[in-house]
């Protein structure tokens, strides 16, 4: 179980790692001097990735919808490039790096690397959730529903956030470990939408800017059930007699 689980999270920092390496590439290469309101490379490129996935003919409509829709979210987030890339860049960072935090051999025999680390996550993660709550209030992409699932995601990851700060203050390790995994599930929901997305877009032929909404509610709700799960799991009374960091 816990190999899945590390597989999955994993997994899920490649994913949302590269969603947010495209967009910097494609904001960078805007203020470079490319045209904000035309597709980049990468963005055509992972357009049409998707459309080959889902069947989708370039000539269809529901390739036309989802080239729309792209040029549609390319153009909100090049809109406010520095804001988009103080999200993305920091969020990349802590997904790539917050798994480490993760594996006890870490944890017991680096302490305090794993202490450094957390401070510097916790550097990223700053940026990373306030770009992402102005981002979700200023100009929703995905209009109210999608701006409600992001703002509330991004108030409760600070708010894990500073609970586990003040637990490893007062040196709680349990609180602070119960605190950062559902901080982290929060971060990791990203990934989780995109998964959901790419797996509904192959089932179902809805348009992008339909589905965003939704899934964003889907993607963090899963993800915060799933680390609630998992946290019950591993604080049965045997697993409090054990040492976290063992």
């Amino acid at each position: 179980m816990k190999k899945l689980a590390v597989i999955a999270i994993v997994l899920l920092a490649l994913l949302g790692s590269f969603s947010a390496m495209t967009r910097a590439m494609v904001v960078i290469s805007m203020l470079r001097g490319a045209p904000a309101d035309e597709l980049s490379p990468a963005d055509r490129a992972n357009l049409q990735a998707l459309a080959a996935a889902v069947g989708a003919d370039s000539s269809s409509q529901r390739y036309r919808e989802m080239e729309e829709d792209t040029v549609f979210a390319s153009a909100r987030f090049n809109a406010l490039p520095y804001v988009t890339l103080l999200h993305v860049v920091p969020g990349m960072l802590f997904l790539l790096l917050a798994p480490l935090q993760l594996v006890p051999r870490f944890r017991s025999r680096r302490p305090r690397i794993h202490r450094r680390m957390g401070y510097v996550l916790l550097m990223f993660a700053i940026p990373f959730a306030t770009t992402g709550l102005y981002l979700s209030l200023r100009d929703p992409l995905f209009g109210i529903v999608g701006a409600s699932a992001s703002g509330l995601a991004a108030v409760w990851f600070v708010f894990c956030g500073v609970r586990a700060y003040g637990a490893i203050r007062r040196r709680d390790i349990d609180d602070h470990r119960v605190w950062m995994l559902r901080a982290l599930a929060i971060a990791y929901g990203i990934a989780v939408i995109r998964a959901i997305d790419l797996m509904v877009f192959v089932l179902v032929p809805v348009r992008p800017r339909v589905l965003g909404g939704p899934s964003f509610w889907a993607g963090f709700l899963l993800s915060a059930f799933v680390a609630e799960w998992w946290i019950r799991r591993s604080s049965t009374p045997q697993a409090r007699a054990l040492k976290w960091a063992s």
